[in-house]
């Protein structure tokens, strides 16, 4: 009886710590903000990405502030001084958080009591700072060696002589392994927090392939995954593979400069290489004469090129194609990243390019320099 008596109160115990436990989980924030060298003003809190709006607003007295609320799950948002053109973005959770800054550099404010926070900027001031320690001397390398070329006229259609080339492209393929092989990580320890799918997002969706993104996606706890990042993740999957190697190029239409409508469909029947790019983005201005020499070698065997341009002022997209020498069809509707081919297409950065063949499926994606020479060459010589 007694050991009855004693399991039943360990029971009730049990229970009690476990109802105290989840209630330790807060249901609302606080943000007590001070903001140095502000007296009086309005501060804002946003929920930051492609369309951010103030969801709230608080009044600045002697510096300080304070926000109060609920989300439902951790998100990016960011606090704004009113007037200011940036704000400072961050994970918010239901949690008690104090947020300090100065007046002309909210940007690097500091935050204190936000955990989800911690974690996902643990990768920026670790991981991320390792991998760009490599790649800044390899940036700078490949900068002075294209100077260096450029004096003594060694540069060939634009490019490195062939053994520079060779080793650069050596020291590119390392560092991606090494960061790859970081970010992997911490995205595999972090697979059951926002963090993990955080940056898949910042990572991978941008700078990774489509492979990439569904292997760490599929490590993701089931929670995490119906995240909205989660969800956001698993949307791009799912465009991506409407973009795939082997499925038919999405359809479009755009005008060229001079306001004629073209049409992917117009090229049915040759090799098109559909290239993403802009008179602003210089790695794109670097690759045009690899692409100048490639429409020239088989331009009569059949290849074509689609020139999309995510410029938003006509004349200096038009100044490009001139001073580049990109003869052939370019067309854009002058909305900058929000190009509705662009869009598409799921374009995130540029130079971005699909090889689409003469039955209107994608062949390959992304060939620069000699990638681009080789696999035309292997199409050519067969026909």
């Amino acid at each position: 009886m007694k050991n009855q008596i004693l399991k039943n109160s360990l029971f009730v115990l049990g229970l009690a710590a476990a109802i105290t436990a989840c209630s330790d989980k807060k249901t609302e924030f606080t943000i007590n903000g001070n903001f140095e060298g502000v007296k009086t003003g309005m501060a804002y809190l946003e929920i930051a990405g492609d369309t951010a709006k103030a969801i709230d607003s608080a009044k600045i007295v002697d510096g300080k502030f304070t926000f109060t609320g609920t989300v439902t799950e951790p998100m990016i948002h960011s606090i704004k001084l009113k007037g200011a053109q940036y704000g400072n973005t961050f994970v918010l959770d239901n949690e008690t958080i104090t947020f300090t800054a100065k007046k002309d550099s909210v940007y690097n404010g500091k935050f204190i009591g936000a955990k989800q926070d911690s974690i996902y900027k643990s990768y920026y001031s670790n991981e991320f700072k390792k991998i760009q320690k490599i790649a800044g001397p390899i940036y700078q390398l490949s900068d002075s060696l294209y100077k260096i070329a450029e004096k003594n006229k060694t540069l060939e259609n634009g490019k490195l002589p062939k053994e520079q080339v060779t080793m650069m492209d050596k020291k590119w393929k390392d560092l991606q392994t090494y960061a790859d092989d970081l970010t992997g990580k911490f995205i595999t320890s972090h697979k059951d927090k926002v963090a993990g799918a955080l940056l898949i997002d910042d990572r991978l969706v941008t700078y990774g392939t489509p492979e990439q993104v569904q292997k760490y996606y599929a490590v993701l706890t089931p929670e995490i995954q119906k995240s909205f990042y989660g969800k956001k993740i698993k949307t791009g999957i799912d465009a991506a593979a409407k973009i795939a190697i082997g499925v038919a190029a999405p359809e479009f239409s755009q005008t060229d400069v001079n306001g004629k409508v073209v049409k992917l469909s117009d090229y049915k029947g040759k090799y098109v290489l559909v290239d993403f790019w802009a008179s602003w983005c210089g790695p794109c201005r670097k690759e045009n004469p690899n692409v100048v020499v490639a429409y020239k070698t088989y331009h009569d065997k059949g290849f074509d090129v689609l020139g999309v341009s995510l410029d938003d002022k006509k004349n200096l997209w038009e100044k490009a194609i001139e001073k580049d020498g990109l003869t052939w069809t370019h067309v854009s509707d002058l909305k900058g990243w929000k190009n509705e081919a662009a869009l598409l297409y799921g374009v995130k950065l540029v130079p971005t390019n699909f090889l689409i063949g003469p039955d209107g499926k994608i062949v390959a994606k992304n060939l620069r320099e000699e990638e681009l020479q080789s696999k035309l060459k292997e199409i050519f010589s067969k026909s």
